[in-house]
């Protein structure tokens, strides 16, 4: 089993996926620095690749990721690699983490 490199922090973001032939919604259950869980009825199919637009309270515009892909699916919940984003964006997720994750 293959250890994550970031631990995963618990949320409730609602999400807009794009894979390559369908759109849907979705809730972002866990991020992290390099992905996250997502609960969608959207079907996707491992490796598949995914642009996904994430709803962040206080923020104006959504957080963008261009490229990630996905690294399983299981019924209704997958999970996704972040593979590319603007700086701009990288450095909101990393507020958006750090935020969720409360005092250690």
């Amino acid at each position: 089993m293959k250890l994550r490199k970031y631990g995963r922090i618990a949320v409730e973001l609602p999400a807009s996926l794009t894979a390559v032939s369908s759109r849907g919604q979705g809730i972002i259950v866990d991020i992290s620095l390099t992905g996250c869980r997502v609960h969608s009825q959207l079907a996707v199919k491992k490796n598949e690749s995914i642009g996904l637009l994430i709803e962040v309270p206080g923020h104006d515009k959504p957080l963008y990721i261009n490229q990630a892909a996905i690294r399983w699916a299981n019924n209704q919940e997958f999970g996704i690699e972040f593979i590319q984003m603007e700086l701009s964006d990288r450095q909101r997720l990393h507020e958006v983490v750090a935020k969720n994750a409360g005092p250690r």
